[in-house]
């Protein structure tokens, strides 16, 4: 199998005697698994003994982790290697990820100088040391080809410049085939990482500080479902919360067909399991859903969400929804509207239907104006904006667990709770990034809440 895809033009860098470690600086768009992978390879390459810089710094070594999702993420990942290229003409830039596993000619010319395919994602820093120790032969990298996942990347450690959360990849792939999704093309089939490398890796991340970890996919919900165990996620959680020191679990997203009783039980008792569930919905209309491919009806989403909400209150729901669908009419979104309105959700993240070549979406008639998306986009998310400041307001006067991310320089901290809550409040002598604070809330805005910090026992 043929992985990787170098121009002609070999980098200055490569022949570079280094007086100094050579400089990395890594880029990423996109989804959350994404941010891992860019935080793998961050860690990799300082195991290597490089240096990490930011992305706007002059570097030996540009990486960007593409996303092909929507067309601004084609436009954003080319204008990061444009970028990266301008910066230092003699660097070695190297592009990775799904716009370069779809599109690899497009970042080439952009000014690329090495694509990595996202089946040997794991193999991108050893490919980039051989690389400038002039060790690797130029074979061609077939964008036709549909990845797999084989090897997982892995992150032992914090990593200088990655989050106080710690996200660790479960999964990767899907095999849904929704009609406006490329994904499934360029990430290749859905495939679970073995649970005892997700708990090695999870204990080994925790041992290095991290307190809350998230677990993130392509398609989390299924793991297990390639290998005919779709009890395999609660097993995996109930084994990561025997973790010492492991004190949140999140879960990034789980689609609506995965949401089982078993999990939502799960999630109910757990004294671990972070109440935070993101369940993408896309569309509000059952005519509009069809047309997607997506394989469930509102009434079975709302049922889902409803049985949530009731067994774990106070629990931050959030879906993904999409505007401008082929053939979406104005009465299909009112209709999306009003049943977002009906549900108990707590935020929303909206984005309008980019079409990519190749999906069946593609062909579909009835392709809404970029000025009738916008409209539409903009009720939905002033609709969540509402939603998300009743559910911050609902908790004025209440104290909340925070773990804290940061303390800026004007002495206020900011931090996460277990239900996704931001909260902003005066750093106390105690206070220190990474640990847990007790927070009582005095205000609320639809962005972040205010609160001050009491003592446990209050």
């Amino acid at each position: 199998m043929t992985t990787v895809t170098q121009s002609p033009d070999e980098s200055p860098a490569q022949a570079r005697v280094a007086t100094a470690p050579l400089r990395v600086a890594v880029q990423h768009f996109g989804c959350k698994l994404n941010q891992y992978e860019a935080e793998a390879f961050r860690a990799g390459f300082q195991d290597q003994g490089y240096e990490m810089v930011p992305f706007g710094e002059p570097a030996d070594v540009y990486v960007v982790n593409t996303c092909t999702v929507t067309g601004s993420g084609d436009a954003d990942s080319r204008r990061a290697v444009r970028r990266a290229r301008r910066q230092q003409p003699n660097a070695m830039v190297v592009a990775t990820g799904c716009y370069a596993q779809r599109r690899p000619d497009d970042l080439l010319q952009a000014g690329a100088s090495l694509i990595v395919g996202n089946g040997d994602k794991a193999a991108l820093v050893h490919t980039v040391v051989d690389r400038l120790a002039g060790l690797t032969p130029l074979p061609m990298f077939d964008p036709a080809e549909r990845p797999q996942t084989e090897h997982f990347l892995q992150i032992d450690r914090v990593v200088d410049g990655g989050r106080t959360r710690g996200t660790l990849q479960i999964q990767d792939g899907c095999d849904e085939h929704c009609t406006y999704c490329i994904i499934p093309t360029v990430r290749g089939a859905g495939v679970s990482r073995p649970a005892e490398e997700v708990v090695a890796q999870a204990r080994r991340m925790v041992d290095s500080g991290y307190r809350e970890l998230a677990l993130t996919g392509v398609h989390s919900g299924s793991y297990g479902y390639d290998t005919d165990d779709p009890g395999a996620l609660v097993a995996l959680l109930r084994q990561l919360e025997g973790i010492d020191g492991l004190q949140r679990i999140r879960l990034n997203s789980v689609e609506p067909g995965y949401v089982t009783d078993e999990l939502i039980d799960y999630a109910a008792t757990s004294t671990h399991f972070c109440r935070h569930l993101h369940i993408p919905l896309q569309s509000g209309d059952d005519r509009i859903l069809r047309r997607m491919g997506r394989g469930y009806s509102t009434a079975e989403y709302g049922r889902r969400l409803q049985q949530i909400a009731a067994a774990i209150p106070g629990c931050a729901l959030g879906a993904d929804v999409m505007v401008g669908f082929p053939g979406e009419t104005d009465e299909h979104h009112a209709t999306t509207r009003a049943f977002l309105d009906s549900l108990p959700l707590t935020y929303l993240h909206v984005f309008s239907y980019s079409m990519r070549d190749g999906t069946p979406a593609e062909r579909l008639p009835g392709h809404a104006t970029p000025q009738m998306k916008t409209t539409r986009a903009r009720d939905l998310i002033n609709l969540g904006l509402a939603k998300r400041l009743i559910f911050h307001e609902s908790h004025i006067g209440c104290r909340v667990r925070v773990l804290t991310e940061t303390i800026g320089d004007d002495s206020v901290a900011t931090g996460l709770t277990d239900n996704y809550l931001r909260v902003r409040y005066a750093a106390a002598g105690q206070t220190v990034s990474n640990q847990f604070d007790t927070v009582r809330i005095t205000d609320a805005r639809d962005d972040v809440l205010h609160g001050e910090r009491v003592s446990e026992d209050v």
